[in-house]
């Protein structure tokens, strides 16, 4: 039986809403692209410089050198029938924790699934030929250090499958990562992504969707932080990305993004993403809502367990209402002019706020 295979990619990739970078069919794994996560998918994928979390094996490895807790994830994304994507992954800290209640270094497995159900197979004049299946996964397990208080390295080697009908192929990748921490309500993140072996199908061979990304994340206050993000790909295209989050207390989080590289092909609309997380004993569940144009729209369906649920400095939207206000105290030096006005201009300086 002759599966036209071109037809299946074409399907795939406008599922996945990437058709303008994917589309030439000169790269293979193309599913290694969609966003993964519920909350990362709402805040327009703007997330490589936030990866401090059970994420982090997928957006940057670097970000397992701030974990915390012990993290599992479980994603279930409702895609364009018959395709359908699950993810799932797990971190663990490592080494004795600081001050920040963060540990120094952790490891991290993830595991993303592409399915589909039966699609009609037909022969090189068109008769039909029955169905076929096809199936596409990437195992990744990574490793995350901090080599300095505001600097972490990581690493994810990645295994990655293809099959379709009796067809199958596999290739190997690494990601690369580095987070920076210049001031406390600053976070700046690198990735290189899918450096690897090509897949192979038969007697034709595809280049892995590589791609460098460059994101920042800055706090503007405890519960609402903004992050942006640049991507290159190795197929030509550059986009970018915008994020914001806002919680309010331990209760829920709102958040929402643009992605630019949804809407090649899609209309300007089709790169606004938004949903929410909704909070309980620490423990969160995200919704996320990704319009793909004429389409339609994709939706994402998370839960985060976390083992350790003591709030993280670094991280605002994990503070209450009440730290808010402490946070405000703080940085408002007439709260201290008792004190305040018996010092010189340059102890004022460290007290101003920044």
């Amino acid at each position: 039986m002759f599966l036209r295979r071109g037809l299946l990619a074409f399907c795939l990739l406008i599922s996945s809403g990437q058709m303008a970078w994917s589309s030439s069919g000169t790269e293979g794994a193309s599913f290694l692209d969609i966003p993964v996560g519920g909350a990362p998918a709402a805040q327009g994928s703007a997330y490589t410089a936030q990866a401090t979390d059970v994420y982090a094996p997928v957006w940057n490895p670097a970000g397992l050198g701030y974990l915390h807790s012990i993290e599992l994830t479980g994603t279930h994304l409702d895609y364009i029938p018959p395709v359908y994507y699950e993810h799932a992954g797990f971190v663990v800290p490592i080494g004795k924790k600081d001050d920040s209640n963060n540990s120094p270094a952790g490891l991290g497995f993830s595991m993303q699934y592409l399915g589909t159900n039966g699609i009609d197979a037909r022969d090189n004049n068109g008769n039909p030929q029955g169905t076929f299946t096809s199936a596409f996964a990437a195992y990744s397990l990574a490793y995350g250090e901090k080599i300095a208080d505001n600097f972490s390295v990581g690493m994810t080697a990645k295994l990655i499958t293809e099959s379709i009908s009796d067809a199958s192929a596999k290739a190997y990748a690494t990601d690369l990562g580095l987070l920076y921490k210049p001031m406390p309500r600053l976070n700046v993140g690198a990735v290189i992504a899918n450096l690897g072996s090509k897949l192979k199908f038969a007697d034709q061979s595809d280049p892995l969707p590589l791609a460098g990304r460059l994101g920042t994340t800055y706090q503007l206050r405890p519960q609402w932080d903004l992050s942006a993000e640049a991507v290159y790909r190795n197929s030509g295209l550059t986009s970018g990305s915008l994020g914001t989050e806002w919680r309010y207390g331990d209760i829920f989080s709102f958040r929402a993004g643009y992605n630019s590289s949804h809407i090649q092909g899609l209309g300007a609309a089709s790169g606004f993403t938004a949903g929410l997380g909704i909070f309980f004993w620490g423990q969160e569940f995200s919704y996320a809502w990704v319009p793909m144009g004429d389409l339609g729209s994709t939706n994402y369906f998370s839960l985060v367990f976390r083992w350790d649920t003591k709030p993280r400095q670094e991280r605002p939207r994990l503070k209450s209402a009440q730290e808010d206000r402490d946070f405000e105290e703080f940085n408002d030096p007439t709260q201290y002019k008792d004190i305040y006005q018996f010092l010189n201009d340059d102890e004022k300086k460290p007290l101003q706020f920044q």
